[in-house]
C-alpha cells in the first residue's frame, strides 16, 4: 500500500483517501443504527393472580419466541387476590398488567391508564355460595360475610341491581383457597368460572352460582394494559408487545395441550393437568370464536360506563377517547349480511307454513266433530253416508300423517334458527350490531322457540287422533329436568316480565317415566300460565315425589277461573268461545294437556290459586322412584 502511494503524485492521491475513509465512516454508521434498531427492550408484565391457564397466552408469546422477534425482554411475574395490578403499573414497577373491566373506574378516577386488548370477550366472573345454606339468594346475604377480589366491578354492580346496598353488606378481601372455606361457612365468595367450581366438584360441596350475566350485566372479562404515558414516549415498544400478546394467545388456544406442559414446567401451580384442562375448555368457550383474541368495541365499553353509572358505581360517564388503544376496526364479513337476509326470508315461510297448517288443523278437526255427531243422532247404516264417514276419516288419517311428517321436517330447521338468533344475539355487543337488527334478533328467537311448541304440540295431536300415542319409560333425573324447562321457558317469562320460581322435592330424585309426555305437559301449562300472569308476577312451579306418585303443581297470578269454565278450559274449541273471556285460549297447548295425563294413568285438576290466580295440579303414578 505504501508502494502504491508512493507511485501516485500527491495531488492524486488524496481524493482516493478520502473516499475510502468517508465509506468506512457510513458503514459504522449503519452498524451502529443497526444495533440500536434491534436492540431489545426489557419490561415487566404483572399479572392478577397466581400461574393457571388463564395466563396461557403470554407464557406462549415468550417461549414461543413471540415477544424475543419483537426485540422485547417480557418478565412475567405472579400476582395474588389482594395485589392492586393498576397502582403496580402506574408506579411503573411493571409496564404491563393484566386487569378487568374494573379497570374503566380506574381511569374515570383520574388514572392515566390505556387498555390495549381484551381476552375474554364475557367475564369469568360469579358469586359462589352454599347452595344448603340460607343465604343461598342474593337477598339473603345481608349479615354473611362476602369475600371479593379486587376490581369486582361487575359483582359489586350486580349486588347494586339486586338492591342491596354494598354499605350495608359484610364485605371482605378474599384470600387464596377461599372455596375451601365456603365448605363449612356461609356466605358468599368471588370465583371465576374456570377455576372454583372444578374444586367444589372435586370436594363435593353443593354451591350456587350467581352471575352478572343472568342480571344483564354482561362485562368484558380479563383484559392487558399499560399507561398513557407508556403509549405516548414507547409507542412503538406497547404495539410490538401488544402483537406478540396476541400471537401467544391464538398459540394458547390452538394447543392447549402444549401450553398446560408449558405452565406444569415452567410456572409451577397447585393444579393438576385435570384442572388446567377444565380452564382451557372454559375458557374457549368466554373467549368465543366470533372474534380474535385482543378485540374489543368502544360500544361495549360505553355500555359497561352506562352500567357502572347506572348502579352507582360512577357519577358521570367518562370520555373513553384517552382509554381505548386505537387500533384497526372490525368488520363483520360480507357473508354474515347473505346469511342472514337468507335465514330471515325462509324463516318467513315456515312461519307462513305453520300458520297454513294450523287452520288447516282446526278446521279439519271441526269438520270431523261434526260428522261424527251427525252419525251418533241419525244412527243410520246409509251405505253413502257411511262411506262417506270413511272417506272423511281416512282423509284425517293422511291429514294427521302429514302434519306430523312436515311438523317433523321443520323441527331441525327450526332448532337451527333459535340457535342461531340466540348466538348472534349473545354477541350482539361484541359485533357492535345495530339496535333494529338486535330487535329483530330478539323477535325471530321469540317467535321461532313459540313455533316449535306448536309444532311438537301438533305432532302430540295428530298422534292422538291416530291412535298412535304410547308411552316410552325413561330414566330421568328430575333436578336436570326441571332446569331445562324452566331454561326453555325463560325467555318468554323475560319477555313478558315474569319470574320462574321452581322447587323440586325431594331433591336429587330419579324416576321411570316418559321423559316427552311429561315435559309437555309442564311446558304446556308453564306457557299457559306465564302467558296470563301480569308483568312482575310469579310462577310457581312445585315438582314432589310421594307414595310413588308425581305431583306438577303450577299456580299463576293472573285471572281466576270461573268454576263453570273449569271443565270446558281444555277444550279445544271451547277455548275459542266467549265464556271464557279471561282465560280464551289460541293454541293446541291446554288440550294437549289432558290426554298425555291420561296416557300416562294420572288426573289433573283445576283450582284457584289463593290469593288470585289459576293452580293447575297433576298426578302421575310412578312404577319406580328413587
Amino acid at each position: 500500500m505504501k508502494q502504491l502511494f508512493k507511485t501516485v503524485p500527491s495531488g492524486a492521491c488524496w481524493p482516493f483517501q478520502g473516499r475510502f475513509l468517508l465509506a468506512g465512516l457510513c458503514f459504522f454508521a449503519f452498524a451502529e443504527s443497526r444495533a440500536n434498531e434491534n436492540e431489545v427492550e426489557p419490561v415487566v408484565l404483572q399479572l392478577k393472580w397466581t400461574h393457571q391457564f388463564q395466563f396461557a397466552g403470554y407464557y406462549m408469546a415468550k417461549h414461543k419466541g413471540y415477544y424475543r422477534e419483537a426485540d422485547l425482554e417480557v418478565e412475567i411475574r405472579e400476582g395474588s387476590p389482594t395485589m392492586d395490578v393498576t397502582e403496580q403499573v402506574l408506579s411503573g414497577k411493571a409496564d404491563f398488567g393484566v386487569g378487568t373491566s374494573s379497570l374503566l373506574l380506574d381511569y374515570a378516577a383520574g388514572k392515566p391508564v390505556v387498555v390495549l386488548g381484551v381476552v375474554y370477550q364475557h367475564s369469568p366472573l360469579v358469586l359462589i355460595m352454599r347452595a344448603n345454606k340460607p343465604s343461598d339468594t342474593l337477598e339473603r346475604l345481608q349479615g354473611d360475610p362476602i369475600m371479593l377480589e379486587a376490581h369486582s366491578g361487575d359483582l359489586l354492580a350486580m349486588l347494586r341491581r339486586k338492591g342491596l346496598p354494598l354499605d350495608q353488606l359484610n364485605i371482605t378481601n378474599r384470600p387464596c383457597h377461599a372455596e375451601k372455606r365456603l365448605e363449612h361457612n356461609p356466605g358468599a365468595i368471588s370465583a371465576y368460572l374456570t377455576d372454583e367450581p372444578y374444586t367444589l366438584d372435586q370436594m363435593g360441596v353443593d354451591y350456587f352460582i350467581s352471575s352478572p350475566r343472568s342480571y344483564g350485566i354482561d362485562f368484558y372479562g380479563d383484559n392487558f394494559f399499560t399507561t398513557q404515558q407508556m403509549v405516548k414516549n414507547k409507542k412503538g415498544v406497547v404495539k410490538r408487545f401488544r402483537a406478540a400478546t396476541l400471537r401467544g394467545w391464538e398459540e394458547a388456544l390452538s394447543n392447549p395441550e402444549e401450553a398446560i406442559d408449558l405452565i406444569l414446567k415452567e410456572y409451577p401451580c397447585k393444579k393438576t393437568r385435570e384442572h388446567l384442562l377444565y380452564e382451557a375448555r372454559i375458557t374457549q368457550d368466554l373467549m368465543t370464536k366470533l372474534v380474535t383474541p385482543g378485540y374489543m368495541c368502544s360500544a361495549r365499553w360505553q355500555h359497561i360506563a352506562e352500567t357502572y353509572l347506572e348502579t352507582g358505581l360512577l357519577e358521570k360517564t367518562p370520555d373513553l377517547g384517552g382509554f381505548i388503544f386505537k387500533t384497526r376496526p372490525y368488520t363483520l364479513p360480507k357473508w354474515f349480511w347473505t346469511s342472514t337476509l337468507g335465514a330471515a326470508s325462509l324463516i318467513l315461510l315456515l312461519v307462513s307454513i305453520s300458520i297454513y297448517l294450523r287452520i288447516l288443523n282446526v278446521r279439519l278437526g271441526r269438520e270431523i266433530a261434526k260428522r261424527r255427531s251427525a252419525e251418533q243422532h241419525l244412527k243410520t247404516t246409509n251405505r253413502e253416508l257411511q262411506q262417506a264417514k270413511e272417506i272423511a276419516e281416512e282423509t284425517s288419517r293422511q291429514k294427521s300423517r302429514f302434519i306430523a311428517n312436515v311438523s317433523h321436517d321443520l323441527r331441525s330447521p327450526i332448532s337451527a334458527f333459535i340457535s342461531l338468533s340466540h348466538i348472534l344475539r349473545h354477541h350482539s355487543e361484541s359485533l357492535d350490531l345495530p339496535d333494529q337488527f338486535i330487535r329483530f334478533l330478539d323477535q325471530l328467537n321469540a317467535g321461532s322457540k313459540f313455533l316449535m311448541l306448536m309444532i311438537n304440540n301438533l305432532i302430540d295431536f295428530s298422534t292422538f287422533e291416530m291412535d298412535e300415542a304410547i308411552v316410552r319409560p325413561e330414566n330421568m333425573d328430575l333436578d336436570d329436568w326441571c332446569g331445562n324447562i324452566a331454561n326453555l321457558s325463560q325467555p318468554q317469562a323475560n319477555e313478558r316480565g315474569v319470574e320462574i320460581k321452581m322447587r323440586v322435592s325431594p331433591p336429587g330424585s330419579t324416576i321411570e317415566a316418559d321423559h316427552t309426555r311429561l315435559s309437555q305437559i309442564l311446558m304446556n301449562l308453564l306457557h299457559n300460565a306465564i302467558r296470563f300472569s301480569p308483568r312482575g308476577g310469579v310462577v310457581t312451579v312445585e315438582i314432589s315425589i310421594q307414595a310413588g306418585v308425581l305431583a306438577m303443581d303450577v299456580r299463576d297470578q293472573g285471572p281466576s277461573i270461573r268454576l263453570e269454565e273449569r271443565k270446558l278450559i281444555f277444550d279445544l274449541v271451547a277455548q275459542k268461545e266467549k265464556s271464557l273471556s279471561q282465560r280464551k285460549g289460541t293454541g293446541l297447548g291446554l288440550s294437549i294437556v289432558p290426554r298425555n295425563t291420561q296416557l300416562l294413568d294420572g288426573s289433573i285438576q283445576v283450582e284457584q290459586a289463593e290469593p288470585a290466580g289459576a293452580r293447575f295440579i297433576v298426578t302421575i303414578p310412578l312404577e319406580q322412584t328413587h
